[in-house]
């Protein structure tokens, strides 16, 4: 906790003094930051580090499947890289989940990656995949300044051992609104979008939000993308993999 005061302290005052009453999420335990974001890094696994998982939140945005209304979704990434195990990791992206505080549990809508074996993902040694989860919002929630926080449960299975953890995000006032944050890695960057129906019946929360998707998407489009996010209005429209949206 005192690594993230102390190097994170000068932004995040500035963010804490803020009257926009537009918001980033922090992770608990944050130490850098990436594409804007503040970002936690976990050791994996933490008795014997062999990579890690870095994990960020670009907050709310809108996204248009094909054949259905627009649907606010919390954007979440996970970076997992694979640093020196010799035998490859293991995501199942069905296990990773948000909590939010007196509303409940959800799966993501929507898994976005240049992987196209989702929903399991194999990271051999050397490598860096990067994952992002769409999540469901709760009914109540309008915009960030509805939202304070949540959890995200994630796992990461190694040859030494299955390794789950919780990170908490809280909401801290952005103070520049008029800064566009250049994204690499921008909100819809992958080629493959995965959503199966099996694995995401609806909604789980308390207020659960009307979420209609009858048939896998031919196609993903970002209709609104998070503040300060900038990237190529042509970049933001991929497709799901036929070959593995229903696996």
């Amino acid at each position: 906790m005192k690594v993230f005061i102390y190097i994170l302290a000068p932004a995040l005052l500035a963010v804490g003094c803020a009257t926009s009453g537009s918001y980033i999420y922090a992770p608990q335990g944050a130490t850098s930051w990436s594409d804007g974001r503040p970002v936690a890094i976990t050791a994996v696994p933490p008795e014997a580090p062999q990579g890690d998982v870095a994990i960020s939140s670009f907050g709310i945005t809108q996204l248009t499947p094909e054949g259905a209304n627009p649907v606010e979704a919390l954007h979440v990434r996970l970076v997992v890289t694979n640093n020196g195990d010799e035998q490859p990791w293991s995501v199942d992206t069905r296990e990773v989940m948000v909590d939010v505080p007196r509303e409940g549990k959800s799966r993501a809508m929507f898994v976005n990656t240049d992987i196209a074996n989702l929903p399991q993902v194999s990271i051999a040694r050397g490598e860096r995949k990067t994952l992002d989860f769409y999540f469901p919002v709760p009914g109540n929630v309008a915009d960030e300044s509805d939202l304070g926080g949540f959890d995200v449960l994630w796992q990461v299975t190694t040859a030494a051992r299955p390794f789950a953890s919780r990170t908490t995000f809280r909401a801290l006032e952005r103070y520049d609104e008029s800064v566009s944050t250049h994204v690499v890695l921008y909100t819809g960057w992958g080629p493959y979008w995965w959503y199966n129906p099996l694995w995401y019946p609806g909604p789980v929360f308390l207020h659960s939000r009307p979420i209609v998707i009858r048939h896998p998407p031919g196609h993903v489009v970002v209709t609104r993308p998070p503040r300060w996010h900038y990237a190529p209005s042509s970049a933001r429209s991929t497709r799901v993999s036929r070959d593995h949206r229903r696996r």
